[in-house]
């Protein structure tokens, strides 16, 4: 009996250290999603009501099944568009532009993708042509790190005295970190002019992702356990597709922030109620965090998160830019840039 506690307080002695060395901050994260429904800022040439979606081009390192899925999602938004909002925008057959572009080899006939939408536009009997490409970069690293295998532990005594020890055994195992970066590209061409009329760039999506060694008796995981890589690209397509949409027709956009508090513990507060979808209450936190700090620019970034996803656009704006004063972040600036793009465009939201 004597030896098993001494050896529960070796376990427990080793798991204070390791927890001392990891330490326990006060901070906390989240990331959140939110949505709302954006008017064209550019909408259609005069005259189009019929468009071909092409099959995305993709490049070596991007599964091909996403030239289709990517222009299959491309067609589903329209025809939610349609719905919602009486778009009356109409896809040309799917099927039958693909049947059209294999009966002519358009290779040969100088018509790809990059060279003569106008002219595959015209061959389908159609106004326009919706094409898009998607490039995915992958970078995996591989690393070390080390893991308890097992420990001993030893003691003695005697008459009101005693010792007592143990010793670690540690062994190397792997560890990998992965970088994914996913470029889209879309663009619609008007057949009459053969001229792109609009266009759709969004910075690049990345995801990181790396496995952890256990410190406890166990070895890294593999990249098998991220993110799955379609999970990822998918969410690339559908961040660019709906941005490029809602610019020729009333469209459904959606975001995902990431956030992490300061020291505060108001803040610190506020971000865990965002994570709990506890919006308002998120925003009285950092409403507290500021008053007692104006210069906490993540509890600003805090409160226009909470304020455009509770449809307080103005505020969200303001909040945006006083986080960009205070400090240079490209979350930041990409968020005030986001709410001053949109905040005209929003559909039945506060726009004042």
């Amino acid at each position: 009996m004597l030896e098993l506690s001494r050896r529960l307080m070796v376990v427990a002695l080793f798991s204070g250290v390791v927890l001392a060395a990891v330490g326990c901050g006060s901070t906390e994260k989240a990331t959140v999603a939110f949505e709302y429904a954006l008017s064209p800022s550019k909408g259609l040439p005069q005259g189009m009501n019929t468009v071909a979606i092409m099959d995305a081009t993709v490049n070596e390192a991007t599964d091909k099944k996403w030239s289709e899925m990517a222009a299959n999602y491309l067609q589903e938004l329209i025809q939610d568009s349609n719905d919602r909002y009486g778009t009356n925008l109409r896809v040309a057959d799917r099927k039958h532009t693909s049947t059209v572009m294999k009966e002519n080899d358009m290779a040969a006939a100088g018509l790809t993708a990059s060279a003569n939408p106008g002219k595959i536009a015209k061959l389908l009997n159609v106004q326009g042509t919706i094409m898009a490409e998607i490039n995915v970069k992958v970078r995996v690293d591989k690393g070390k790190g080390r893991t308890l295998t097992d420990f001993s532990a030893w003691g003695g005594g005697g008459r009101g005295w005693g010792h007592g020890g143990g010793s670690a055994h540690t062994e190397e195992v792997e560890k990998t970190s992965r970088n994914i970066t996913v470029q889209t590209d879309f663009k619609l061409v008007d057949a009459a002019t053969s001229e792109n009329w609009v266009t759709h760039s969004p910075k690049p999506y990345r995801q990181s992702d790396k496995t952890k060694v256990n410190p406890f008796f166990g070895s890294s995981k593999t990249e098998a356990d991220m993110t799955p890589r379609d999970e990822i690209i998918g969410a690339a397509v559908e961040i660019g597709a709906r941005q490029f949409i809602s610019k020729m027709i009333p469209c459904t956009v959606r975001y995902e922030v990431a956030l992490k508090s300061s020291g505060q513990e108001n803040c610190a507060k506020g971000v865990a109620y965002l994570r709990g979808d506890m919006i308002e209450e998120a925003l009285g936190q950092f409403k507290m965090a500021l008053a007692e700090d104006p210069n906490d620019h993540k509890a600003a970034f805090g409160a226009g998160v909470a304020c455009e996803m509770s449809g307080k656009y103005a505020d969200a704006l303001r909040y945006y830019k006083q986080a960009c004063v205070l400090e240079n972040e490209e979350d930041y600036i990409e968020a005030k840039n986001r709410m001053t793009e949109n905040i005209d465009r929003i559909m039945n939201g506060e726009t004042a």
